[in-house]
């Protein structure tokens, strides 16, 4: 789950037009800032949390906390990036509705089990054991 939000975080940071210019938080802004366009801050801001949530889950770094922020994060970019039941591209978005709440499942689970065994939060609670 974790290269997933590493990789899009990633691109929206080499490229924030791409989060900018997205009908999804063009959708989003027009419901919560009455239409206003996405600050070039909120873009990166964006970019950021996806690329270190991403990298925390991945070494198991506050696993919990990150995949949690996660879930919070993706539901409403699930229901502003796909709606599908809108007529809004209903090929494209639905499966793509449908895979995002997959990847909402898995860092519910990654929030309620921890990062595992071979994590860094692993290491630190043995650590501290001892």
């Amino acid at each position: 789950m974790a290269p997933i939000m590493m990789v899009y975080g990633t691109q929206k940071l080499l490229d924030v037009s791409q989060f900018l210019m997205n009908p999804a938080t063009k959708r989003m802004m027009e419901a919560l800032a009455g239409g206003a366009s996405a600050p070039i801050w909120f873009a990166y801001a964006n970019g950021a949390f996806q690329l270190l949530a991403g990298l925390f889950v991945l070494l198991g770094v506050k696993a919990r906390l990150s995949a949690g922020l996660v879930v919070i994060w993706l539901v409403p970019v699930t229901y502003f990036g796909h709606p599908f039941w809108a007529g809004i591209r209903p090929d494209f978005n639905e499966a793509q509705f449908y895979k995002n709440l997959a990847i909402i499942a898995a860092y519910l689970l990654i929030a309620a089990m921890g990062a595992g065994r071979y994590s860094i939060d692993n290491a630190l609670a043995q650590r501290v054991r001892k």
